[in-house]
């Protein structure tokens, strides 16, 4: 009675492990960074919209698919290749972050990106600054393109 479970969740792992060994040996198509899969991007002021570009490329056999880029909050925006690509192809995921409705104080926005491979995670890490009367920076838009 107890053996049947305990036989089903073996054959299962026994399963897994044996389909991730075939992907591992095979090379499948992983996204490989080229840049740091975290930007530190300062400060910014509220109502600003901040931009980072991560680049990367293509290796292993195989093409990969990037099928979604699942934000962490409505505040982010990715935009990511929609075409499959090969080995060798370099590209970006583009987040875009939207200071209007944020409190100030420091922010760390995140996408997870879910692919054909293993998911991969980009991080935006600033510091949001409150505006004041002072202040004439108003509704900038800033693009951190990192360095390749």
């Amino acid at each position: 009675l107890y053996m049947k479970p305990f036989f089903c969740i073996t054959a299962l792992s026994l399963f897994t492990n044996i389909v991730l060994a075939q992907n591992t040996a095979t090379g499948e198509a992983q996204i490989h960074r080229i840049n740091s899969d975290t930007v530190y991007f300062g400060e910014c002021y509220k109502g600003d919209t901040v931009e980072a570009v991560f680049k990367f490329t293509v290796k292993g056999a195989g093409k990969l698919f990037i099928r979604q880029v699942y934000a962490g909050c409505q505040c982010t925006i990715p935009q990511y290749p929609k075409d499959s690509l090969t080995e060798g192809a370099i590209d970006s995921v583009c987040l875009q972050f939207h200071s209007k409705n944020i409190h100030p104080g420091a922010v760390d926005k995140f996408a997870i990106i879910i692919n054909s491979g293993a998911e991969r995670t980009f991080r935006m890490i600033c510091e949001v600054n409150a505006l004041t009367a002072n202040t004439q920076i108003k509704n900038r838009r800033i693009r951190l393109k990192t360095s390749y």
